[in-house]
């Protein structure tokens, strides 16, 4: 099949105009979704399988006190706060990082033992450490401030630790590739057409590089965002979408649990189709060279 006729199947649309790739894509969670109903029927037990009716009630009201532990829309908040406080840290750690490691052969021979040497160990492995070395220091404990009555007040520095673990090696390994994989011919071109090192570095070398940047960042705010219910284990957590996951398997309120894991699975969709929308607009050069 030509691409042309690929790309026009791919575009048709059913009778009401609704593209028939979103259909085709509801297909499964729709079969997902009336199997979990039909064995919560039939299993007939609310503290091991919910009802979708009770999920949904859950997700439906989300300023609703949950447990005392505060409502769906605070702990989504909170934890999001943490990962984008998390994140940020390895964006700005890792991207001028990477971009020294991918145009100098001695940075890059002299940190990639380093790299490769903590690249095993994922974010879990770090709560011990975490744990041991900043306790339950919050973000302004770190400036000696106490108490803000603010949401800064539940960031511990252990969680923006993991959650900056998480993100840090697919950003730096990415970075590192796009900035090191700018075609030769480009470069040669620059400096015949009498480039300075400066202006051959942001109008040749970040440009090329930024697809495989935005890459990175796509992948590492997906992991950042998965180790958040590992990060909300650490003592002194009150508050956030891991820590109502963990206390309301506790209290074995299984419809607050649930539906904490599809508000997860939720907002990482919507991060990762953020960032790809902000990617496709930097990166348009790239599909219009295929």
């Amino acid at each position: 099949m030509s691409l042309n006729g690929r790309d026009s199947s791919y575009q048709s649309k059913s009778e009401n105009g609704i593209p028939l790739h979103r259909i085709q894509g509801l297909i499964l969670p729709l079969i997902f979704i009336v199997l979990w109903e039909i064995l919560a029927i039939w299993v007939d037990n609310p503290a091991l399988i919910p009802r979708l009716t009770a999920v949904l009630s859950v997700i439906l009201h989300p300023f609703t006190e949950l447990v005392g532990t505060g409502s769906l829309i605070w702990n989504t908040a909170v934890s999001l706060f943490r990962v984008m406080l998390g994140f940020a840290v390895a964006v700005v750690v890792c991207v001028p990082l990477g971009i020294f490691m991918g145009t100098s052969k001695f940075i890059h021979r002299l940190v990639n033992p380093l790299v490769e040497l903590f690249r095993p160990l994922c974010p879990i492995a770090w709560i011990p450490f975490a744990m041991a070395v900043f306790k339950t220091t919050t973000v302004p404990q770190l400036f000696g401030i106490r108490y803000t009555d603010t949401i800064l007040d539940s960031v511990q520095i252990g969680m923006v630790f993991i959650i900056f673990w998480g993100g840090l090696f697919p950003i730096l390994l990415n970075t590192i590739h796009g900035v090191s994989g700018v075609r030769g011919l480009w470069i040669e071109t620059a400096k015949v057409l009498g480039a300075s090192k400066a202006r051959m570095f942001w109008k040749v070398i970040i440009p090329a590089a930024l697809p495989d940047i935005m890459t990175g960042l796509r992948v590492g705010l997906g992991i950042s965002w998965m180790v958040i219910i590992a990060a909300e284990m650490l003592p002194g957590s009150d508050s956030g979408i891991g820590y109502l996951i963990m206390y309301s398997y506790e209290l074995a309120e299984m419809q607050i649990l649930v539906a904490c894991m599809i508000v997860i699975g939720l907002m990482g969709f919507a991060l990762n189709r953020g960032l790809q929308t902000v990617s496709n607009r930097v990166s348009s050069w790239k599909a219009l060279e295929r």
